[in-house]
């Protein structure tokens, strides 16, 4: 069983249908059917194990789904596209990075140009270009020549997200890009992708862990059940209530309206 919205009303980034995925024997998502709208902030959300991570690799083409099943990315089936081509289309932040020992901020961030390069090209002025506006979006100018072993977590974590920025493409997908984080660091990264979505017009996906985040930066999410064969699809403030909480989650939480209208939670 699942829900989702109607399509007609809104363009698509995203329009999958009867995805169903196993690991061997294991089924973790099963026929499950639901739209990414485009040019919004949508969240995966769901308990660990409910098959976040395996959605989020099945729709950046990391894994492949059962037959008969159908994902389209911009009105034309993923399976068909070439992984550079794909590459110019989906950019990919993933949780777990890592990098050559002495390289530089400004060196990792150029390698978000190769889907647009031939095999041994240099770089051209239009590369250097969108390398030092992904730099400069990401306020990384002042550390560009900095190794990537000098910074701090949340500076390591800018500067991935730089790289996909310099990929250009109109989508992006972050892998629980606040986790680990301390608090500063994780506004400055919610605002940033904020600032992605509503001055570079990019569509955005990503797995939170955090549902406050998913409240105040998100306009849609995907919340999968434990059983992986149902989902929710709607924004944030429409599906999220103490019951759903409890029934994504398998805990009790309270909802408190703040003064300044936000929402919090705590336990129980």
């Amino acid at each position: 069983m699942d829900s989702h919205k109607s399509s007609t009303q809104r363009e698509l980034t995203y329009s999958v249908r009867n995805l169903s995925f196993a690991y061997s024997n294991q089924l973790i998502l099963d026929d499950i059917s639901f739209d990414i709208a485009k040019g919004k902030i949508t969240a995966l959300l769901g308990a660990n194990g409910s098959g976040k991570s395996t959605l989020f690799k099945l729709l950046t083409k990391n894994l492949r789904a059962r037959a008969g099943a159908e994902i389209m990315l911009e009105g034309r089936n993923l399976s068909d596209y070439r992984l550079g081509e794909l590459a110019r289309k989906v950019a990919v932040v993933w949780q777990k990075n890592s990098a050559p020992y002495d390289i530089t901020v400004r060196e990792l961030v150029a390698y978000g140009r190769i889907p647009h390069k031939k095999a041994f090209q240099s770089l051209t002025h239009e590369d250097e270009a969108a390398i030092d506006r992904a730099l400069n979006i990401c306020e990384l100018d002042d550390i560009a020549e900095s190794r990537m072993q000098e910074l701090s977590g949340g500076q390591q974590q800018r500067v991935w997200i730089a790289l996909g920025i310099a990929q250009e493409t109109p989508i992006m997908f972050l892998d629980e890009p606040t986790t680990f984080l301390d608090v500063r660091y994780q506004v400055m990264i919610l605002r940033l992708i904020r600032k992605l979505n509503k001055e570079l017009g990019m569509t955005v996906v990503l797995i939170l862990h955090d549902v406050n985040q998913t409240l105040g930066l998100c306009d849609e999410l995907i919340a999968l059940y434990p059983d992986g064969a149902s989902l929710l699809q709607g924004t944030p403030q429409e599906l999220i209530t103490e019951d759903f909480l409890r029934d994504i989650y398998n805990t009790d939480l309270r909802m408190i309206k703040a003064e300044n209208q936000s929402i919090v939670f705590s336990q129980v």
